[in-house]
């Protein structure tokens, strides 16, 4: 049996980039979870966490103050203020870092006064992913591709 413990040693500082672009309510809502569990469990390790959650193609409608007048205004799902309530916990406590790719949000009609405050808005997260990856931070993909967790 593999000790687990050994794969921390010496780790202080954990970095990852988190790629989202699903539109799933139930997918985005996990996996956005599963980014606060971690970042709580490294911290019970004595790791800190550096996380950046960005965020293009149908994901742009969780960080938006309203769908109407955006290509989402007839795709409102569900949970979607679960999802913006969660987000803006993690934001503000420092959980995550929030980048809304703004090349999706031309494409969604998405205006800059209709981002959630605690969101930034990048030109253009590919290039914000990239450099991320070569500064050492590890590639998350949460895709629309990914089978949708049962919730």
């Amino acid at each position: 049996m593999t000790d687990v413990n050994r794969f921390y040693e010496g780790l202080r500082q954990a970095r990852a980039v988190y790629d989202f672009t699903t539109g799933d309510d139930n997918m985005f809502f996990d996996r956005i979870s599963l980014i606060g569990l971690t970042a709580e469990n490294f911290r019970k390790k004595g790791i800190t966490s550096q996380f950046v959650v960005l965020i293009h193609g149908p994901s742009t409608k969780y960080v938006t103050r309203t769908l109407k007048g955006t290509k989402f205004e007839h795709d409102a799902g569900a949970r979607l203020g679960e999802i913006q309530a969660l987000l803006e916990r993690l934001a503000l406590a420092g959980t995550i870092d929030l980048v809304v790719c703004g090349i999706a949000m031309a494409r969604h009609l998405v205006a800059a006064d209709n981002v959630v405050p605690y969101a930034t808005v990048e030109q253009n997260v590919a290039e914000t992913s990239i450099a991320l990856q070569n500064q050492g931070y590890a590639y998350m993909q949460v895709d629309v591709l990914a089978s949708p967790p049962r919730i």
